[in-house]
């Protein structure tokens, strides 16, 4: 018979699992958070578990990344973690490329690593869904270690038949290999960030003592057009021209403010438009994914009301949200309600919640000019 399967530390590289429990509690305290007692017992399940991987669920903001980013901080295995939107990009790269083909192009993305976390394990399209379901198969066959999150059970979620038949497959894959875990908690997080309105910023950059990333952004509600400045438009005295900035790898633009263009260091860029350029626009998740290796700072002017939003647009801005969340970069918008009266769109993105849920990160911001 077969030997069975090592426990997930072993295979994370640690001797025992009461190593790997120590370092996990360590990895979380040293970035400032003790792990809550339900992230304690959901670590214990997934470092002790046999299976070839972990599939950890939850409600948004209770802490699922948190908990995996402090199992694997300090593991001694080669890891890769990359949201779901890049590793697709990074595939259909080496295919187009390298003219690999699709095995060839999921090694070339794994590497030498033994582990591969998958962010946001949602797929929004039928082309996706197949393309994860033949990955989950490659990356068993490489006894690649698979660590995901999502907010939805496997294969659950989708309004969308032909996705979630595509889907189908893949979550029976899941359900077979990998230990599909729900963390509970009553608290969303992200909720508990921010309670007070502080004056309107003279500057985007947060001091030391603030928050970084994409928490030291803001979310100003403007209380006329000339609050938020246009994008190639006149506001007040004062006329705005605008700028095309190219989409890396395509032959398409986005038009900016010319501001966007005053720095090439990618450390220091600030990427200024409008929902009209960034959200109406043509913008794909692969767009907005090679964009943020460009910009480290964005900012979103001149948000419409709620209800004159498209399906396709408030999906888009939850796609920014997600991207610009999962690699830290602050943003920066301007718009006439808070984030929570998005929900007045006609119809909103796949997973709202999650996309609200990000959006409480952002700090309020009064607008007091005139």
């Amino acid at each position: 018979m077969p030997a069975p399967p090592s426990p997930l530390y072993e295979r994370l590289g640690w001797d025992s699992l009461d190593a790997a429990l120590a370092a996990t509690n360590r990895a979380s305290e040293s970035r400032g958070v003790a792990l809550d007692p339900h992230q304690i017992s959901a670590a214990h399940t997934i470092l002790g578990s046999h299976r070839s991987g972990v599939y950890l669920v939850g409600e948004v903001g209770r802490g699922k990344t948190w908990l995996i980013d402090s199992i694997l901080r300090n593991a001694p295995a080669a890891t890769l973690r990359m949201h779901l939107t890049a590793f697709f990009r990074a595939l259909t790269h080496s295919m187009h490329t390298n003219g690999h083909a699709f095995a060839q192009a999921v090694t070339d993305v794994v590497a030498a690593n033994t582990v591969i976390f998958i962010d946001e394990f949602h797929v929004h399209d039928v082309a996706d869904a197949v393309m994860l379901r033949r990955a989950l198969s490659i990356l068993a066959e490489h006894d690649i270690a698979l660590f995901t999150t999502s907010n939805a059970a496997p294969g659950n979620g989708h309004d969308d038949p032909m996705i979630a038949d595509a889907l189908g497959p893949a979550a029976r894959h899941i359900h077979e290999n990998l230990e599909v875990l729900t963390l509970t908690h009553p608290q969303d997080y992200r909720a508990l960030q921010h309670h007070t309105i502080p004056p309107h910023p003279n500057q985007h950059q947060p001091s030391p003592h603030q928050a970084t990333g994409f928490a030291a952004g803001t979310w100003t509600i403007v209380n006329s057009p000339a609050s938020s400045p246009a994008t190639g438009t006149t506001t007040g005295n004062t006329t705005t021209s605008s700028a095309t900035i190219p989409l890396p790898g395509t032959a398409r633009t986005l038009t900016v403010n010319p501001t966007s263009l005053d720095s090439t260091d990618s450390e220091n860029a600030t990427l200024d438009t409008t929902w009209e350029y960034l959200c109406e626009g043509s913008i794909s998740p692969a767009d907005l994914l090679a964009l943020a290796d460009d910009y480290s700072t964005w900012v979103l002017r001149e948000v419409p009301a709620p209800e004159s939003m498209t399906r396709n647009a408030i999906q888009r801005f939850a796609h920014m949200v997600d991207v610009l969340a999962d690699a830290d970069i602050p943003l920066h918008v301007y718009a006439p309600v808070p984030p929570e009266e998005l929900a007045r769109a006609p119809r909103g993105p796949v997973y709202p919640e999650r996309m609200f849920s990000r959006l409480q990160l952002l700090t309020p911001v009064a607008d007091t000019r005139p």
